[in-house]
């Protein structure tokens, strides 16, 4: 069983780097592009991807991101709310770059101010993993979802020997991940 995972294409609020969480963000031009591109790539190569369920958060970029990708793969999306990207609290808007910002990622534990924390995030993204798992196995399913979750959801399939090795970690819009369940 084959978990492939995407992040939503580019909006303009990840061009400037400003942290959209939450915020409802619509893609961008070049979010709508990426979006198109991947659902042909992966349309392309069903009979190697063999995508049989595709889950998506519930955030409109993701939605319309998964849009491009039913319509090319003939699937049906269905929404899994803990696929929604980490609640940033008061850094909704944000610089991405903010050394307090930074500060707080760089501690699992520590929650966004109005927010949650990554490890609360990691319960609620595993929680969706395993529910996947055991609903929709054997088949392959894709996740569509966003730059934060990505990057949790990829806890759960390798270790990271320090926080820096997480933090640093970056997902392209519309880039793909696979990860195999073993």
């Amino acid at each position: 069983m084959t978990l492939y995972v995407t992040r939503h294409g580019e909006t303009e609020w990840n061009a400037k780097h400003i942290i959209s969480g939450l915020a409802e963000i619509p893609l961008a031009e070049k979010g709508l592009e990426q979006a198109a591109a991947l659902a042909s790539r992966l349309a392309e190569r069903q009979n190697d991807y063999r995508i049989k369920h595709i889950l998506v958060s519930p955030l409109g970029r993701a939605r319309k991101t998964a849009s491009y990708i039913e319509k090319a793969l003939g699937i049906e999306a269905v929404v899994e709310e803990r696929l929604h990207e980490i609640d940033f609290g008061a850094f909704e808007h944000t610089s991405t770059r903010g050394a307090e910002f930074l500060a707080i990622k760089a501690n699992p534990y520590k929650r966004f101010p109005g927010g949650e924390s990554l490890l609360y995030a990691a319960h609620r993204v595993y929680g969706a993993i395993e529910d996947a798992r055991a609903r929709y196995a054997p088949d392959n399913l894709l996740f569509v979802c966003h730059g934060m979750v990505s990057s949790l959801i990829s806890t759960y399939f390798q270790d990271y020997e320090t926080i820096e090795e997480f933090t640093d970690c970056r997902f392209e819009n519309c880039g793909l991940q696979i990860y195999e369940f073993k």
